[in-house]
């Protein structure tokens, strides 16, 4: 955080010190929150009513409502809130890292900020509030805080933006006009791919035994229910694979360790393995590793992490998929100042948006397998440059300070006329690196969905029948998926 021109920088072996019991950038001060008041709905958790929200449908009413809303002057120098669940992760670091640097080329005061309890996230949202944030950003927050949040912000005429804040209870725009940004990848679509590619390659092997991995109940359940979607859609092409194990590794290095030892205990036959992200993916095989259980090369996720990336290219690792962290970081911060100075306001169908994404694997290897499995067909899958990603972008998120190649004023409608710039939805970042991850859409748009309603009932279903996917053979499978109702939506098709 800025603090009296001063930045408090955390480095790189102080984030991953954090696993969610230490807290970065401010601290959340008891003196700083009774300056806002006591959070007297929080005492009373859920009982905050949904409010009727006058939702903007058209390009008048966007203007009206960003003017109506606004709480800044183009140009102002305000505080941005960074709150996230954790540190020990390459992806919630690097998303940290991206908006600190967005805030910074827009000339705002960044405050960042680990939070591990509810009550934690109360009072560094007050705290950051009262020390003049106008815009918070929230990275994996509890859904039961939600609705208080939210409150908190109307009252203080703050924004709110959220990653994976949201399930089919809770979205956007439920609980006022300033919470109506979410950020979060289909991961179905993040899932689908890599796997087929997976799978194909256990086939051509005559490998079937696939160790499956889950996220977790708790935490991001919007990915766990998606990712899981995913697995059961890559699934249908491949009925002879057996998944195996269901362990949660609770996206992170330990808790992906843990996933793995447990999964040793009930066998070790494995032949190939697929987590839910990257980091409890590289936990699990760990433990795996120990035990003499090598499967390696033919182990997928989602993420693209420094760490998955250099095993990529090691041949220690198949393939992963992500979206452009740095970049869908970072753009958060553009669109909130955006708002704050009434430049812009989310349409109704805008409120949920998602990433589009790359595979990651090693050249040649990869095209040969998207072909034999046919994925290369897909609308949704590309190919992005694994080394080259390595060099100029996921190095450098082991800096105290990193520069990712992005200028974030490019994304702010509002800086481009203040300072004469043209827009770039790229960011500066071209395309090279990543084909279709430097670039999004809108859930509600999609054909398959068409409003977003129809996403809230489909992620609500997700959350009755993919939470906990524990289900060993392809007949299960189908004798499961009868039960699902027509909003639950398997196509593969996200265009």
């Amino acid at each position: 955080m800025k603090e009296e021109g001063k930045t408090k920088k955390i480095t790189r072996r102080q984030a991953l010190k954090m696993t969610g019991a230490a807290a970065a950038g401010i601290a959340a001060s008891s003196v700083v929150g009774r300056l806002i008041g006591p959070s007297k709905a929080f005492a009373e958790k859920g009982k905050v009513p949904p409010t009727t929200l006058e939702f903007a449908t058209t390009e008048a009413e966007r203007k009206e409502m960003a003017k109506r809303y606004k709480n800044a002057k183009p140009g102002e120098k305000f505080g941005f809130g960074h709150i996230t669940w954790h540190l020990a992760q390459e992806y919630a670091i690097m998303n940290y890292q991206s908006q600190q640097q967005a805030a910074e080329q827009l000339g705002l005061i960044f405050m960042g900020a680990v939070a591990t309890t509810d009550s934690e996230w109360m009072e560094t949202a007050e705290s950051m509030i009262a020390k003049g944030a106008k815009a918070l950003h929230l990275n994996v927050p509890p859904m039961a805080i939600m609705p208080e949040l939210t409150r908190i912000c109307d009252e203080n005429n703050v924004f709110l933006s959220s990653n994976f804040g949201y399930t089919g209870d809770v979205f956007p725009g439920d609980y006022g006009p300033r919470w109506v940004i979410d950020n979060t990848p289909l991961s179905a679509e993040q899932t689908y791919p890599p796997l087929m590619l997976l799978m194909e390659k256990m086939r051509q092997n005559g490998k079937t035994k696939l160790l499956h991995h889950q996220s977790s109940k708790t935490a991001a359940t919007v990915s766990t229910v998606y990712i899981n979607l995913g697995v059961y859609m890559a699934w249908k092409k491949y009925p002879e694979m057996q998944i195996l194990g269901h362990q949660y590794g609770e996206w992170g290095y330990e808790g992906g360790r843990k996933a793995g030892q447990a999964s040793l205990a009930e066998r070790t036959d494995y032949e190939g393995f697929w987590g839910a992200n990257d980091s409890q993916t590289t936990g699990a095989l760990s433990a795996l590793k120990d035990a003499g259980v090598n499967i390696g090369p033919f182990t997928a996720s989602r993420d693209m992490e420094l760490t998955t990336a250099q095993d990529i290219l090691k041949g220690n690792f198949l393939v992963t998929s992500g979206f452009a962290i740095p970049y869908f970081g970072g753009r958060t911060v553009s669109m909130l100042y955006d708002m704050c100075v009434g430049a812009w306001y989310p349409l109704r169908d805008e409120m949920i948006q998602a990433g589009r994404l790359d595979c990651y694997g090693r050249p040649g290897e990869i095209e040969k397998l998207a072909r034999d499995s046919g994925i290369d067909k897909n609308p949704s899958f590309s190919i992005g440059p694994t080394r080259e990603n390595i060099d100029k972008i996921l190095i450098h998120f082991k800096e105290d300070k990193p520069e990712y190649p992005y200028d974030f004023r490019l994304l702010s409608l509002s800086k481009c006329d203040e300072l004469g710039l043209k827009y770039d939805r790229h960011a500066g970042g071209g395309t090279v690196l990543a084909p279709l991850s430097h670039n999004y859409y809108f859930p509600a748009k999609l054909k398959k969905f068409r409003s977003l309603e129809a996403v809230r009932k489909h992620v609500g279903a997700l959350h009755k029948y993919f939470l906990d996917f524990h289900i060993d053979t392809w007949e299960e499978a189908q004798e499961y998926a009868k039960q699902f109702p027509p909003e639950l939506k398997t196509e593969t098709d996200w265009q």
